[in-house]
């Protein structure tokens, strides 16, 4: 009986806990949505709400956590190139994937300097991640060419997180 009832405590912790987390990302997303109409708060939920450090983050954290989403899409991004160039190769793919070095190292650089309460240079380095992944897509403009798939994906969601990011520092208090 004694065993019943600690289980079923524990287990009503943990439901809580869940939603207590979950509230500050949503209550989070849904801040960063208002002061910035261009965060995608579906992107948002989803990318900060099965990120592993999100779960204990407070809005400082969830800026941290943002940041390493984008580090983990460039990533991907540069993956994709890579597979691309084999099938597909043109300078416009070569010149995207030097591009993408310089997009997941904005991505880390924001997370430190976030982390170090710089938040206006974490600010800039998203910015940079931002304009890194608008040239990938521009290199595809310049040679009249279509960006292909999943790379276009990869661009837009590079953006949109460098935005969320940026959207959630805003909401930091100083």
């Amino acid at each position: 009986m004694v065993r019943s009832a600690v289980a079923l405590a524990a287990a009503f912790a943990l439901a809580v806990a869940t939603t207590v987390v979950d509230a500050t990302v949503d209550a989070t997303c849904k801040s960063a949505a208002a002061g910035d109409s261009r965060v995608n708060l579906q992107l948002c939920l989803s990318q900060l709400g099965h990120h592993r450090e999100s779960p204990d983050a407070d809005t400082w954290g969830l800026a941290k956590v943002a940041s390493l989403v984008g580090v983990n899409s460039a990533d991907l991004a540069a993956d994709d190139i890579k597979t691309l160039e084999v099938s597909h190769p043109s300078p416009a793919l070569a010149q995207c994937a030097k591009l993408y070095a310089g997009v997941g190292l904005a991505f880390a650089s924001a997370q430190d300097e976030i982390n170090k309460r710089a938040y206006a240079a974490g600010k800039q380095r998203l910015a940079e991640a931002i304009s890194l992944t608008k040239q990938c897509d521009a290199a595809f403009a310049n040679a009249k060419a279509a960006v292909p798939q999943p790379l276009a994906q990869r661009n837009a969601d590079s953006v949109q997180i460098a935005i969320i990011a940026t959207a959630i520092t805003n909401l930091i208090k100083q």
